[in-house]
Parts: structure tokens; sequence; C-alpha cells
């Protein structure tokens, strides 16, 4: 990990953050709102938790407004924890 920045190299070269605000059981777009602004960058989701769109609103806003950049904000997912994998995904996702 690079202390400086805090954050982990990942095996392409990129970096990340290692700590991500979750988002199952909050009160999404405010509590979005108030990370990217305490300097939260990395925020992970799910498709179970049914808060993409909340999500979403809260990160563009933030965008719109001037407190962070899209290329610093990383959203992770989890995949459906089913053999079909997550409906709303293709096979060119993967890719």
């Amino acid at each position: 990990m690079n202390s400086k920045h805090q954050y982990v190299e990942l095996s392409d070269g990129h970096f990340i953050p290692p700590l991500g605000l979750g988002t199952l059981g909050i009160k999404v777009t405010e509590a979005i709102k108030i990370a990217i602004e305490a300097g939260f960058r990395h925020i992970d989701c799910a498709y179970v938790y049914q808060t993409e769109e909340e999500v979403g609103l809260a990160i563009r806003s933030k965008i719109a407004d001037g407190t962070v950049k899209r290329e610093d904000i990383f959203y992770t997912s989890k995949d459906w924890p089913s053999p079909l994998g997550c409906p709303t995904l293709t096979a060119g996702s993967w890719r």
C-alpha cells in the first residue's frame, strides 16, 4: 500500500483506495454525498442491495458541484450469487 496516498496497487498498475463505503442499510444518497465530501473515493455496492440508482445520483451530484471528478471515484459491486450471475450483466461485461 502506498501510505502517502492510502491506495493499493492493482495488478494492472492502477491504484484503488483500500477502504470503501458500503451501501447496504444506509440512507444512501445523503450518506454517499457526505462520504465523498469527507474524502471517500471508493463506494461499494451490490446488485442485491438495490441502491445503484441512489448511489449514481449522489455521485453525479458531487461531480456536478465540482467536489470530485468521475475518474477519482471507484465504484465496486458484487455479482449475484447464482450460477447464472447477475441478470443485468451480459457476456461482454466480463471482457
